[in-house]
C-alpha cells in the first residue's frame, strides 16, 4: 500500500511531567526482556534474540496513557489522510535501550487478513490487526538510537529515511512501514509504543 504521507509528527507535546509519571509506570511494572513476535500468521510472540532486538520493556493499559496518547492517533489518522478503521488500543510499551541495545528492520504488522489476530487473551483483539503504530520520544540524554524507516518508491526502490526527533515529541505511522532502531552509542533511551487495531484491509 502506498500512502501520501509515510508519517505524521507531533512536536513537543508530551510534558516533562507526563514523560516521567510514563517512566514510573515502567518501573512499577517492572522491566523485562524485549520479546518479537516470531510468527506472524498464528501471533507467536517469543524471547527476542540479541541481533534481532536488545532492550528492557515494560508495559501499561493505565487509563491515564490511553487518554494521553489516543488523540494524537485519531489526530494524524486525519491529518495524514489515512482514515483507518481504527477501534481498538493494545497495552503501550515502554522500552528501555541501554548501550548497544536496539531494535533492527521490522514491522509491527501486516495489516491485511493473513495477519489478524489469533487466541489473544483480549478476545476483543481477534480478527483484528495493527493498523497503526505511535512513538513518543521520552528522553534525551543519549547518543544514538535514531528512528529509520525504508520507504517504497514509484518505481519500487527503497529510499531510508531517519526521522528527526526530540524528546517530547510523537510520531504515528502506518504498522506495515519498516522501520528499526539503531543502537544507542552512550546512555540510555526510553520510549513508549502504542498499538491501534482495527479491521483488516481489504
Amino acid at each position: 500500500m502506498k500512502t501520501k504521507y509515510s508519517y505524521w509528527l507531533f512536536s513537543d507535546v508530551i510534558s516533562r511531567k507526563d514523560r516521567n509519571k510514563i517512566k514510573r509506570l515502567a518501573s512499577e511494572c517492572g522491566y523485562s526482556d524485549s520479546e518479537i513476535q516470531t510468527d506472524e500468521y498464528d501471533n507467536v510472540v517469543e524471547p527476542a534474540d540479541s541481533e534481532t532486538r536488545k532492550s528492557g520493556i515494560a508495559f501499561t493499559d493505565k487509563p491515564y496513557i490511553f487518554e494521553l496518547l489516543s488523540p494524537y492517533v485519531h489526530g494524524a489518522n486525519a491529518s495524514a489522510g489515512w482514515d483507518f478503521n481504527i477501534d481498538l488500543f493494545e497495552p503501550v510499551q515502554i522500552a528501555r535501550y541501554k548501550k548497544d541495545e536496539h531494535y533492527t528492520w521490522h514491522r509491527d504488522g501486516g495489516s491485511d487478513i493473513h495477519h489478524a489476530y489469533k487466541h489473544r487473551t483480549d478476545a476483543n483483539a481477534n480478527g483484528k490487526v495493527r493498523k497503526l503504530s505511535l512513538v513518543a520520544k521520552l528522553s534525551d540524554n543519549y547518543i544514538g538510537g535514531d528512528l529509520e524507516f525504508v520507504l517504497q518508491g514509484i518505481r519500487a526502490e527503497h529510499e531510508m529515511l531517519k526521522v528527526s526527533m526530540e524528546v517530547g515529541d510523537i510520531i504515528v505511522f502506518p504498522s506495515f512501514v519498516f522501520h528499526r532502531s539503531t543502537p544507542v552509542t552512550k546512555g540510555v533511551k526510553h520510549s513508549a509504543t502504542m498499538w491501534c487495531l482495527g479491521p483488516p484491509f481489504k
